[in-house]
């Protein structure tokens, strides 16, 4: 009897201090050891983070101390006037310091959180709505923003950040939360030279960092490159605009093809002969092309995705990647009509 009491006492104890132990040797013992980290991440000169899977921290450059344990994963920006990276911990969120890797606002509340940028950062709790706090951890937004399915990250840019609103439509706000443009788009994005890119009905246009509309949401899609705006209508022809939404080019182009037809004739070794066709053929956006005049004059729409060449003014036009075309000739006129 005293074997078997001894045996359930031994049990019971260890059940008891099994996962607390385990939990000491993971975070005490085989942090030290480590070779078993296969995952590190040099987050700058000051901090490096190591993991192995399941069990994480983060570790000081100069003293090779650990400075924060029971780290899943870190985040930092690329903005080194942002000092504050995203970390997990036990299912929540919080915030380090990058210089010291030490946690100043603490992993124990926020379950979704994003990146610093411009002294604000989102976060949320549980079946809560987005909020943004400082780097006091105080709350400095909270207006009922709610969290759509699909997000860029709530970064502010010149003062400006995209947010949805409780039906998930996507807006822009200032620093004080107020709506700077209205959320009634499907999306939006700030991108390259401080332009917001938003999207409404698979339309898409382009607003300044003031949210100042730059060119309207009409078009198939914007790039905004070094010279101007290039826009796509809906026809899929192309123009260029000025960086204060003027017209630069009434039509441009991707791509110019030459294109060939094949003769009767027959080399010596019985090849085919292919000659060049006065006509060429223009590229604009997603594969569609249009017949171009000798002189450079579009003669068609974009609308087709290939045109070859049936004789020296004779083309033969594919809709939409399929095996259905028409005749045109040298004029852009429909043959046999």
């Amino acid at each position: 009897m005293g074997i078997f009491f001894l045996l359930c006492f031994v049990t019971g104890c260890y059940n008891i201090c099994h996962r607390p132990f385990s939990g000491f040797v993971h975070s005490v013992i085989l942090d030290d050891r480590y070779d078993n980290y296969t995952y590190k991440d040099k987050i700058n000169e000051h901090i490096t983070f190591y993991s192995n899977g399941a069990h994480g921290y983060v570790k000081s450059n100069y003293t090779e101390k650990k400075v924060l344990r029971d780290v899943k994963w870190v985040i930092a920006s690329d903005n080194i006037k942002d000092t504050l990276a995203c970390y997990a911990s036990k299912g929540f969120r919080g915030y380090l310091d990058v210089r010291t890797g030490r946690s100043v606002i603490p992993a124990d509340r926020y379950t979704k959180a994003w990146l610093f940028s411009e002294g604000l950062a989102a976060v949320m709790e549980k079946d809560s709505t987005i909020k943004f706090i400082d780097t006091r951890g105080q709350v400095v937004i909270d207006k009922g923003f709610r969290y759509p399915d699909f997000s860029y990250g709530f970064l502010f840019y010149d003062g400006l950040c995209a947010m949805t609103d409780a039906a998930g439509k996507w807006g822009i706000i200032d620093r004080k939360g107020d709506w700077v443009i209205r959320p009634e788009y499907d999306g939006a994005a700030h991108i390259n030279c401080g332009y917001w890119l938003l999207n409404k009905n698979e339309q898409r246009g382009l607003f300044d960092k003031k949210g100042q509309p730059v060119i309207p949401v009409e078009y198939r899609n914007i790039s905004v490159m070094e010279k101007g705006i290039s826009v796509v209508l809906q026809d899929y022809t192309m123009q260029m605009f000025n960086f204060d939404g003027s017209l630069m080019y009434q039509f441009v182009a991707g791509d110019i093809d030459n294109i060939y037809y094949t003769t009767t004739d027959v080399t010596e070794s019985g090849e085919d002969i292919s000659k060049l066709t006065p006509c060429k053929s223009y590229s604009t956006y997603e594969g569609h092309c249009g017949l171009l005049s000798p002189e450079g004059k579009p003669l068609t729409k974009p609308e087709f995705t290939s045109i070859t060449g049936l004789g020296p003014n004779l083309y033969y036009c594919v809709f939409d990647f399929t095996n259905t075309g028409i005749i045109l000739d040298g004029k852009g006129n429909l043959v046999n009509e």
